[in-house]
């Protein structure tokens, strides 16, 4: 039942792909002793492990060997005893070094889909984050896709300063070992450091997000070398900031659209990037505007408390631009949902909990580039109205906002409008900012 996780498994070994500073040897080696600490644990073909609180490199070999013994990974950025088990038989979290601790479950296991290679969890949603399940079928996909919109190769070193614990920092560090890079996980301690791996030809190419890159555009330059690539995912990217990419570091971004239910699905120099070989545009038709919907070459199957879906069109959510050539740009996320960070939130409780507070007529969310770093970005909840109180709404909005979600308010006696009666956006966002 697990041969296409083994498969995957067998796929990095024999790529020659590297972790850390370890040869091709040292990384298979360290790869089988996680293997060889789940059958001692009673880890066994079929198995759900959860993985909580491990270094990148470190989680990156210790899931390589649970798809070695046929296991599927649930990979969480949150530390053990916040979250649920959702059926995983054990946990594998740091032990001593790079060396990892592997622990029965007390809770019931639950079956595992025969190719399912993944479950991520979705970021920026209210409530307990949702577990999307990504199938071998996909991780393979992608790696096509990154390997050839990053020309991907056995010299190159990939830096990976992003939580591989997220989908994006691990499609990039899977897709790196199937084409036998070495990939380079350490942590973005300082931008300094990460910018001058690539100065001194010690990193080929970055994946990195908006946000990162714009500190490494800061630095001074300490070395001749110039990366082959820079991809830029898990956020917008400004025509400024891909300017300030080519001036302090000679190329321009590469972009990389996706999600963490599918995986990348699209890359590229201009927009959301074209899409991968396993990917096809359905909507909307060039020329006009709606909500980008995919065809995939496999099932993007879903979530785990729901049953595993089977169709091979997906609705993004997004809404998109697409122009006369076929080239998609990113507009806004779909109506009751904003995008910040490379994160999204379901804002429609808020609105309606704020909404039912005395005096308010009108609630809106803005998400607007913070004033002198364009690629950090605020959200503001925008009242109209004449409330009792700025403490009123204040009250009726934090209570109802989940953990992490902190939008700036800004209360009007009402909204600015444009001739036929609509909200002037507009005019609203310079109201924001001159308030």
């Amino acid at each position: 039942m697990s041969e296409a996780r083994r498969g995957l498994a067998e796929a990095v070994l024999s790529s020659g792909g590297r972790i850390g500073e370890a040869l091709p040897e040292a990384t298979a080696s360290r790869i089988t002793r996680c293997a060889e600490q789940y059958g001692k644990a009673g880890v066994t073909d079929g198995d759900l492990l959860v993985f909580s609180g491990l270094a990148s490199e470190t989680l990156l070999a210790a899931v390589v060997a649970c798809w070695k013994i046929g296991a599927a990974a649930w990979v969480t950025p949150r530390e053990p005893g916040t979250f649920e088990g959702h059926g995983a038989s054990f946990t594998v979290t740091p032990g001593s070094a790079e060396e990892i601790t592997v622990a029965r479950r007390a809770t019931a296991a639950v079956p595992v889909p025969a190719g399912l290679g993944l479950l991520h969890e979705t970021s920026g949603s209210t409530g307990e984050p949702k577990l999307a399940r990504r199938s071998v079928e996909s991780i393979r996909a992608e790696h096509v896709g990154y390997r050839g919109g990053m020309g991907l190769g056995v010299e190159d070193t990939v830096r990976i300063p992003v939580p591989v614990a997220h989908s994006f920092g691990s499609g990039v560090a899977l897709a790196a070992l199937l084409s036998g890079c070495r990939v380079d996980a350490r942590p973005f301690a300082t931008p300094s450091g990460v910018a001058h791996d690539l100065d001194r030809g010690k990193s080929t190419k970055l994946a990195v997000t908006p946000a990162l890159l714009r500190l490494l555009t800061k630095t001074r330059r300490k070395g001749d070398s110039r990366p082959q690539a820079i991809l830029v995912g898990a956020g917008t990217v400004s025509d400024e900031l891909d300017a300030a990419c080519v001036a302090r570091f000679g190329v321009p971004i590469t972009r990389g659209y996706g999600s963490s239910e599918t995986g990348g699905m699209f890359i590229g120099s201009r927009g959301l990037g074209q899409p991968i070989p396993a990917v096809g545009i359905v909507g909307p038709d060039p020329g006009s505007r709606g909500e980008l919907l995919v065809r995939t070459a496999t099932p993007v199957w879903g979530y785990a408390h729901e049953p595993v879906r089977d169709s091979l069109l997906w609705r993004t959510g997004d809404i998109v631009e697409r122009d006369a050539s076929g080239q998609v740009w990113f507009v806004e996320r779909e109506p009751g949902v904003v995008r910040a960070n490379g994160k999204f939130v379901d804002v429609s409780s808020i609105r309606a909990a704020v909404g039912e507070v005395e005096g308010v007529e009108e609630v809106e969310f803005l998400v607007l580039p913070r004033a002198g770093d364009a690629e950090f970005e605020d959200v503001y909840a925008v009242v109209s109205g004449r409330p009792p109180s700025r403490e009123t709404v204040e009250n009726a909005l934090y209570a109802s906002v989940p953990p992490g979600f902190a939008p700036r308010l800004r209360v009007f006696a009402e909204f600015p409008r444009t001739d036929i009666g609509k909200l002037d956006r507009t005019a609203l966002t310079e109201w924001i900012r001159a308030k």
